[in-house]
């Protein structure tokens, strides 16, 4: 009885011989597999080129011959990696004959197939070389390479056409889709198998096999010529894989595409071609134990032209002072030939007398030849139309490869027919979207004999445009010849980002030529859908301002960035309710500013953000009830007073009125008996103030704000409440021995003009002036910057002047060092303010640290030198004019100075201002917690690399801001505009500038 093909695979079957690309045979080779569709001639060439399938003859394949045992052994062994001795004579199977004519060739595959225990063979001894391979034995041996025996055992079938024991294996193998049912729906497992479906069978179960084992590199060629392709035994985590790729010991820059089946990388070289030499390509990134060989290499070969060929239709040329002929040179690798047209020597007519010139046009990398054929001499033409041939022959130089034809001279050309080139886009995204991208497309213009016309300046108002659809942001074509490869190209612009997905099909028109084509936007930073958020605070009566959020969406559903949604097109896209206006910079950048805000708490607010446009249509509004008028409620320390103080010694202190939400007040207002704003003070209407009185013990303190000394009570009433708030100072200037100061502030309110009043809050503080012995300590100073040995200190030109080295090196002036100060507390533990009292510094190492006394105001620094710690000497005078001495350790380090923060103090400036480093009062900290502000980040800024950008100008004229800040205005002075200060490391902050 005859045997089914006995298939014993294990796990380590691989099927790694299958290749990409083949340089000898394809199936363009094969008449019969021409018509074969471009997925299945790919399927095809990959089994061509690993030499697994070849022809039946040089020009036939054989696609519908059944193929017998003797021919599925061959690539049954080849498709398994089996090891093959093509030397062996004799076979095991007493009908498998290495002299026999038809079948012989099998001899060391059918062993090889034997010996892996593959197969048993038809009979006993015996081999049947000339015996069919069934459908349904076909699909047994595929479903087993895959590992699929015991899920093919599992299943069942009722297809009549397949025999009972391959029921499962042929339901699994359609499960997996490596084959497939006949166009009745039946599999007709019985009948021959043909050579095709062994081909696409084997090369689908080649895509899914994943092999056990470890991953190893098992080939790397050169498949172009700016491409490797690298090759798996099975799959790779391509989230950690990477491949890299030496010619020798140089690295080669390459782009890495992995293959969807992760099987497979192609590698293309970025700056460089495969030239004559010895790759390596290596694996990387996975782990260790999970790979076996890691590289491959194989000989790189320099660049060769292999044909050329004319592309040209047809033999006629037209009689005309310009023409282009076609021609296609063609490199080892079936590519376009890189090598440039002085790689060409042409002899085009008569001793060359037609010949214009020879150019390559890049995007294609066709050759083309232009011609000029109605020369005459004394009058008559040279060559005459029906009559006239054009020899023309072209050489590589390097290669020696040679093609030559001989055109017929005819008439005067007309346009008969155009083409549109690929579309390409300046983005490189397949699609054009923002201002000022343009999409590029070759017109490819042919006269009556199929040649093609080159481009002159007159196609500009030849050649016409139309397109299917409206679309405001697109502008009207460009003709030109941008990359002067006598080529016509059109050039479609966008005057603005397009606020829709959306493509357009065109048409291009030329005498008798027309052509259509298709371009595509995608709506990018656009805004098409807007939405209000919630208040962050409450929004109280009477408040002057007030913001809420904004999100805007494009048509995608992205969310847009604040930058984007200041954008002018987006902020002219928005319209926003009168009471609203939308913020361009600052702090509140992006947001809505919301005014007019009722002074009559429970009035509803009503706030509406609307898109209108064609393709957009977004309404938002938030409605609002308001507040409470806010009111003082509470004073908060923000900075504490010392307990004690000492002459020559000073204490800073600081309170903070809130109001009843917890905020910062900047303003007290009146409140009316209904809850609103009012001016008047008459009955009944609720004021606040803050009082704040001053009682001096002895003499020699006192009580002073930010300009002088404070009153013995003052008020501080409205917006007054906004200096309270900068705090308070206690001073001592040899005090008497009793001698003290004590602040009260108390906010107060009154609904009778003041005739009775109400405290709501009070904070006391008291300092007195102290004779106690003190214990004094030195205060510990954060990691310094090693400036002096840092080698990136520079003198500095900042515009008003120049900060010398030597200034960045002194402890004294520079703001690369740091103030030692000194604390002290007295017998009942109460911290004293005191003075510095330093006298003298000193540093154990001045390698590392340097330390000096300012003289002028007993201060002293410490400044870095090296990396690395020292120990500071200080010596200074107590209070009882007795010289200690304590230790101070300092650590230095070489970190590079950068930027970690910037900040304004002025969000809003005027048009006058001349430098904004002034004007805004920049704050810059750096990594060593050192604040640079104003002048100082000026002088400095060769370090932080502050720029500054001008946006969203409004009025005429133009405005620049230098290095140093130094605001220069052309053709006039904006009405204003943002102003955008950035750092090198990419910090940034904003600020307003109008009148």
């Amino acid at each position: 009885m005859k045997k089914t093909l006995s298939v014993v695979l294990t796990s380590a079957m691989a099927l790694s011989m299958f290749s990409s690309v083949a340089f000898g045979k394809t199936s363009a080779d094969f008449t019969d597999l021409k018509d074969l569709d471009a997925a299945t001639k790919a399927k095809f060439d990959a089994m061509i080129s690993a030499e697994i399938f070849d022809g039946v003859s040089d020009t036939t394949f054989g696609l519908k011959e059944e193929m017998n045992r003797a021919q599925f052994a061959k690539v049954a062994a080849l498709i398994m990696g089996l090891e093959v001795n093509k030397d062996l004579k004799t076979s095991s199977f007493t009908d498998v004959s290495v002299t026999d004519p038809a079948n012989g060739y099998a001899l060391p595959y059918i062993e090889a197939l034997k010996t892996a225990s593959v197969t048993d063979g038809y009979a006993e001894g015996q081999y049947n070389p000339a015996g069919k391979v069934t459908k349904e034995q076909l699909a047994t041996f595929l479903v087993r390479v895959l590992g699929k025996d015991a899920e093919a055992k599992a299943l069942t079938g009722t297809d009549k056409t397949v025999s009972g024991w391959a029921q499962g294996y042929v339901a699994e193998a359609l499960a997996l889709k490596v084959l497939a049912n006949n166009a009745d729906g039946t599999f007709g497992g019985i009948t021959n198998a043909t050579r095709d479906l062994l081909v696409t069978g084997a090369y689908e179960a080649k895509q899914q096999y994943v092999p056990a084992g470890q991953v190893s590199l098992t080939e790397a060629k050169a498949t172009g010529v700016q491409q490797v392709t690298v090759t798996f035994n099975k799959p790779v985590d391509t989230t950690k894989a990477t491949v890299a790729l030496k010619k020798g010991a140089v690295e080669i820059a390459t782009t890495a595409k992995f293959a969807d089946n992760k099987k497979s990388v192609v590698l293309t070289l970025t700056d460089t071609k495969v030239t004559e030499g010895e790759y390596t390509a290596t694996l990387s990134g996975l782990d260790a134990t999970n790979v076996d060989k890691s590289s491959a290499s194989f000989k790189g070969e320099n660049e060769t032209v292999q044909k050329i060929d004319f592309i040209n239709t047809n033999d006629t040329l037209p009689r005309t002072n310009s023409v282009i002929v076609r021609l296609k040179a063609t490199n080892q690798y079936g590519e376009a030939a890189s090598a440039n047209s002085s790689s060409y020597t042409v002899s085009a007519g008569n001793n060359n007398d037609v010949l214009v010139s020879l150019k390559k046009d890049e995007t294609t990398g066709e050759l083309l030849l232009n011609l000029r054929t109605d020369i005459q001499t004394g009058g008559v033409d040279v060559y005459q139309a029906g009559t006239g041939i054009i020899p023309i022959n072209i050489y590589n130089n390097d290669s020696h490869v040679t093609a030559s034809k001989n055109f017929k001279m005819g008439t005067a050309p007309f346009i008969s027919k155009l083409e549109i080139g690929e579309v390409t886009y300046s983005n490189g995204k397949g699609y054009i979207s923002g201002t000022g991208e343009n999409a590029m497309v070759n017109v490819l213009q042919y006269d009556q004999y199929g040649n093609l016309i080159p481009y002159s300046t007159n196609d500009a108002t030849a050649i016409r445009f139309t397109l299917e659809g409206y679309e405001p942001s697109l502008t009207t074509p460009v003709i030109t010849d941008s990359n002067n490869d006598n080529i016509a190209d059109m050039k479609i612009s966008l005057s603005q980002s397009v606020d829709k997905d959306a493509e357009y099909n065109f048409s291009v028109y030329n005498q008798a030529g027309s052509a259509t084509g298709k371009i595509t936007l995608k709506s990018n930073k656009v805004a098409n859908k807007v939405e209000l958020g919630d208040a962050t605070e409450i929004i109280a009566a009477g408040d002057t301002a007030a913001y809420l959020p904004l999100t805007a969406y494009d048509a995608a559903g992205n969310k847009l960035s604040t930058d984007d949604v200041i954008s002018a097109q987006n902020a002219g896209r928005i319209t926003l309710s009168s009471n609203a206006t939308l913020v361009l910079s600052g702090e509140h950048k992006g947001q809505v500013l919301v005014s007019s805000i009722p002074t009559t708490p429970k009035s509803v607010l009503s706030v509406t953000a609307i898109i209108a446009q064609p393709n957009a249509n977004s309404v938002s509004t938030k409605t609002i009830t308001v507040g409470d008028v806010r009111v003082p409620e509470r004073m908060s320390v923000s900075t504490e007073a010392k307990q004690k103080i000492i002459g020559g010694a000073t204490s800073e202190f600081k309170f903070v009125v809130y109001d009843q939400y917890g905020k910062k007040m900047t303003d007290l207002k009146n409140v009316d008996s209904n809850g609103s704003v009012t001016v008047a003070t008459t009955a009944g209407v609720a004021q606040y103030k803050v009082v704040v009185t001053k009682e001096l013990t002895g003499t020699g303190v006192d009580i002073v704000d930010s300009t002088s000394s404070i009153p013995a009570s003052r008020d501080y009433t409205g917006d007054d409440v906004v200096d309270f708030n900068d705090g308070f100072t206690f001073k001592a200037a040899n005090p008497t021995l009793t001698a003290s100061a004590k602040f009260t502030a108390r906010i107060v309110k009154t609904t009778d003009n003041w005739a009775t009043e109400q405290e709501l809050s009070k904070q006391v503080r008291t300092i007195e002036n102290t004779t106690d012995e003190l214990a004094y300590s030195v205060n510990a100073v954060s990691d310094l910057f090693n400036a002096i040995d840092s080698d990136i200190l520079a003198d500095s030109n900042y515009g008003a002047g120049t900060l010398t080295v030597a200034d960045q090196e002194s402890p004294v002036t520079s703001k690369f060092a740091k103030e030692v100060k000194l604390s002290a507390t007295d017998t009942a533990g109460n911290s004293v303010a005191v003075g510095s009292t330093i006298q003298a510094i000193t540093s154990s190492d001045v390698s590392v640290a340097r330390a000096a006394v300012d003289p002028s105001t007993n201060k002293a620094y410490v400044i870095g030198n090296n990396k690395g710690k020292a120990t500071l000497n200080v010596a200074y005078t107590t209070s009882k004019g007795v010289q200690e001495m304590k230790t101070l350790n300092v650590n230095v380090k070489d970190d590079v100075i950068q930027a970690t923060k910037i900040t304004l103090e002025n969000e809003t400036i005027s048009r006058s201002s001349t430098n904004a480093f002034v004007a805004l009062n920049v704050k810059v900290t750096d990594n060593y917690g050192v604040t640079y502000e104003g002048l100082d980040a000026q002088k400095y800024n060769y370090l932080f690399g502050i720029t500054f950008s001008v946006t969203h100008i409004t009025g005429t004229g133009s405005v620049s801001v230098d290095k140093d800040g130094e605001i220069t205005y052309t053709n006039g002075t904006p009405t204003s505009y943002e102003l955008t200060a950035t750092t090198a490391n990419g910090q940034t902050v904003s600020a307003f500038v109008n009148n």
